[in-house]
């Protein structure tokens, strides 16, 4: 009998790492433990050598698709007492590392089977989550990532999301964001009456949100990381009107469409394009018009491309259900050079002008993420906003600038950048944490955000 610890880094908080841990360590007749010790989950496992050997490849080969190992320690025990069983340990603040906090990533496909399944208790549930999808980096307050250190912890678990939570077999095992109408977040619709936000009585504000927006309506809506103004694509004299109360003459507005088909329809999509369209990251890219293209020309004035992405929350997915619209243009919610909103008193306070209904929900969104926005050169990826699903996941540099500099690896840096669209970075133990968009710092509010 042989008892070993293994120390692991990277993305393994909030991902459920730890019920794949659990029911490996199960199925290979292991005993011991596993916990989240702050910023690293630590593993504790009993068993022949055979066992522990096979534990120790499928734990770095069979990951869940979320989590990440950057680092992996082992130690032997010696004199370690003996376990009846395989458990999971409550969290703890005692051990510091470098594990990363996960990005928000877009809803995954068993969730969205859930929320298109009449049957199903979270049928048309907008905030729909578990541990392969949902918010992370948006909501999280401290580490470990559990529940009460994020703002999840606005919402507790009816009975039902509890049985799921506390069970180490069920993909919502610990899943921080995991919820259902009973007692998760919920939309809340407002129409702007004379710069005066007046509550609408709705069944289905989704629904009501698709037929206004088709009438020609300008939106606010809450999603995870922020706010965007919404509004139909094939509506000239809205978008113009959209363009007039920004203040923003020229610059090309963001879409979005219900699916790949649809973006077939009207732009040119590589695979290389179609594959990150299609990713979990979810990010805007830059495609190029096709021949079929027929948006009110103000979307896009005078360009050959368009900036598209495909839903990712399960709101976006919903509302598309309600309407045949090609595309809805998602423009970033801020007031030129300050940062997307955020919180509903300032959206319906700061976008009266603006918007004509707003669609809110009451979940907190603590760090504020915009879209990430991307492009192919030569068939190669280039980020033009590393934001939104990627943030706050480091660049790891380990070993790549030592010819630079020898101590390369043990440096600690923060660099801050220029003025505009200010992103900063922290280097630490070798990896460079990338933060997710800022924008323009002579803008006070955008300074105070940095």
């Amino acid at each position: 009998m042989k008892t070993e610890k293994v120390l692991v880094e990277g993305i393994v908080q909030g991902v459920g790492f730890r019920p794949f841990v659990y029911r490996i360590a199960t199925e290979l007749e292991l005993v011991g433990y596993v916990r989240n010790l702050g910023n690293v989950v630590e593993i504790v496992i009993q068993g022949s050598d055979d066992k522990i050997a096979d534990f120790i490849y499928k734990l770095q080969n069979e990951l869940p698709p979320i989590a990440k190992i950057n680092n992996l320690e082992t130690e032997e025990l010696e004199n370690e007492e003996e376990y009846a069983d395989f458990t999971i340990k409550e969290s703890s603040d005692s051990f510091s590392g470098t594990s990363v906090i996960p990005p928000d990533l877009a809803i995954c496909d068993k969730c969205l089977e859930e929320i298109n399944d009449p049957n199903n208790r979270r049928y048309n549930y907008p905030f729909n989550a578990c541990t392969d999808c949902g918010p992370r980096f948006t909501v999280i307050e401290n580490v470990p990532y559990d529940r009460d250190k994020t703002t999840m912890d606005d919402f507790p678990l009816c009975d039902e999301c509890e049985v799921e939570y506390k069970n180490p077999l069920d993909r919502r095992y610990h899943a921080e964001a995991s919820c259902c109408e009973v007692c998760g977040p919920s939309l809340e619709l407002y129409k702007n009456d004379n710069q005066n936000p007046v509550k609408i009585d709705s069944e289905d504000p989704l629904a009501d949100t698709a037929k206004l927006l088709d009438e020609g309506k300008i939106f606010a809506i809450k999603g995870i990381g922020g706010t965007h103004l919404v509004a139909n694509v094939m509506l000239e004299d809205t978008v113009n009107l959209l363009r007039e109360r920004l203040g923003r003459e020229n610059q090309a507005f963001a879409v979005m469409s219900p699916d790949i088909e649809t973006v077939r329809e009207y732009a040119i999509v590589s695979d290389a394009e179609e594959e990150t369209l299609l990713s979990k990251e979810r990010p805007i890219v830059i495609l190029k018009k096709n021949e079929s293209y027929d948006f009110a020309k103000s979307v896009s004035p005078g360009l050959h491309n368009i900036g598209v992405m495909l839903p990712y929350a399960p709101l976006h997915h919903l509302l598309f259900n309600h309407t045949d619209t090609p595309a809805y243009i998602m423009t970033s919610a801020n007031v030129p050079g300050e940062p997307m909103m955020i919180t509903n008193e300032e959206i319906l306070k700061n976008l009266d002008t603006i918007a004509d209904y707003y669609l809110i929900h009451n979940r907190r969104i603590l760090n504020r993420c915009d879209d990430s926005v991307a492009r192919f050169r030569n068939n190669e990826l280039a980020f033009i906003r590393r934001s939104r699903g990627y943030t706050p996941e480091p660049y790891d540099l380990k070993g790549k600038y030592t010819s630079l500099n020898p101590e390369f690896d043990n440096l600690k840096i923060l660099a801050l950048g220029p003025e505009l669209d200010v992103t900063f970075t922290i280097l630490k133990n070798s990896k460079a944490y990338v933060s997710q968009h800022i924008g323009n710092t002579n803008k006070y509010r955008t300074y105070e955000f940095l």
